[in-house]
């Protein structure tokens, strides 16, 4: 497998939003972690901090071999809101933060969130499934009283209804999918989705060196964004495919083959051409 992770500030003082990747490569097992501070509330770089660390606890507390992958994804979220919420809070006071949490395993991923921070689950460069934010504007989407795209343009965009932290009880929804050798995964802030549409994901998840990719279009977002845009964190993950020195190595082995395949048939033309 492989993993990547990149940041960016963009237009914003401040970087509120947070990445997390962990890694068993042995054992094909990973976590990665995006957290969007909530930057009108105090402290929301505090707060995403905060989530991310509470996944790396639970990530070293078992090894990175869950017993139940769901449930160790719906502890770090229970936990993470055990530890943000402050009923005695003023209103403007309280530190919150979206969250989006992938586990994978050998042969399955699991995956949950609460905000709008999202996850897009892609097949080569086909795009399965996109986690549902918790907004006043997906909402709307859902209804079909606007269309998906313009989602990221809406002037209630930034409406949450849900958010580690700022709501109680929170709501935690859950998705899991089987691996196949194709399979891609991208958690990202609303920095990164509002600029870059799920095409354009599915592309740089493409190319060769998938960190270097995920670097540059994390900058790409923020430079979208321009002055006022916002911060940009993300991660990926996809199966690993095949390098070009392993597709030399495999050209290699194969070219004495098929040359040797060649000699035998020509040797067998011989043996049983027809004499007049």
């Amino acid at each position: 497998m492989e993993t990547a992770v990149a940041k960016e500030i963009g237009g914003r003082r401040e970087q509120q939003d947070a990445a997390g990747v962990w890694t068993c490569p042995n054992t094909r097992c990973a976590l990665l972690v995006v957290a969007d501070g909530m930057g009108g509330h105090a402290d929301g770089a505090q707060a995403a901090r905060m989530a991310i660390a509470t996944a790396e606890r639970l990530w070293h507390d078992c090894d990175g071999r869950p017993e139940d992958p769901a449930a160790l994804l719906e502890r770090l979220f229970r936990e993470a809101q055990a530890a943000l919420h402050n009923p005695g809070a003023a209103p403007g006071e309280q530190s919150g933060t979206t969250l989006v949490a992938l586990y994978v395993g050998p042969e399955r991923a699991w995956w949950a969130h609460c905000g709008d921070s999202r996850l897009y689950h892609f097949e080569g460069e086909r795009l399965i499934a996109r986690t549902r934010d918790h907004t006043r504007v997906q909402a709307l989407a859902d209804a079909g009283e606007i269309r998906e795209e313009d989602m990221a343009t809406h002037p209630e965009q930034n409406q949450l209804l849900q958010a580690l932290g700022v709501v109680d009880p929170i709501r935690v929804e859950h998705g899991e999918a089987s691996l196949t050798p194709d399979s891609r995964f991208l958690l990202c802030s609303d920095g990164y989705w509002e600029q870059l549409d799920p095409e354009e994901s599915a592309q740089w998840m493409s190319q060769p060196d998938l960190q270097a990719a995920c670097t540059q279009t994390a900058a790409r977002a923020a430079q979208r964004g321009g002055v006022h845009g916002d911060n940009v964190a993300i991660a990926a993950w996809r199966a690993q495919a095949m390098t070009t020195p392993a597709r030399r190595h495999l050209r290699a082995a194969i070219r004495p083959l098929l040359l040797g395949a060649l000699l035998l048939l020509a040797v067998l033309a011989i043996l049983f051409w027809p004499l007049d």
